[in-house]
């Protein structure tokens, strides 16, 4: 019965690993689409797909963090340890506005994340 219940787990959050990291180029296109709708967005299963994506993409840089830092490595960003790094909806659109538009196509939005959370929490020599 475990087996069952842990396998379940497991290929329900499959498609949410497997969807992360999408180009900023098609994230922006359908966060405008959604941005347009205003609080009617909240009714499209879209808004949750890309929410699902950006939980996804700080999840894996928490766990390289995680990660970097147990092996004493130095990591990209430094959160506060007494607080979880936060990263509001308007700081987020605008770096991903910021990629240049030649970018977009080949640029991750977990490379995007990451260089928010690189800004707003620099690590110190």
């Amino acid at each position: 019965m475990r087996k069952k219940v842990l396998l379940g787990v497991l290929l329900a959050a499959a498609p949410l690993t497997a969807a992360s990291a999408q180009d900023v180029q098609h994230f922006l296109a359908r966060a405008e689409t959604l941005i347009r709708r205003g609080p009617f967005a909240l009714l499209s299963p879209d808004f949750y797909r890309l929410k699902s994506l950006v939980e996804a993409d700080g999840n894996q840089l928490k766990a390289e963090y995680a990660r970097q830092a147990a092996l004493h490595h130095p990591t990209a960003f430094c959160p506060p340890s007494e607080d979880k790094p936060r990263v509001s909806k308007d700081e987020y659109l605008t770096a991903l506005r910021a990629v240049p538009a030649a970018r977009r196509a080949t640029t991750d939005t977990k490379d995007v994340l990451r260089g928010v959370l690189e800004r707003k929490y620099p690590c110190r020599a």
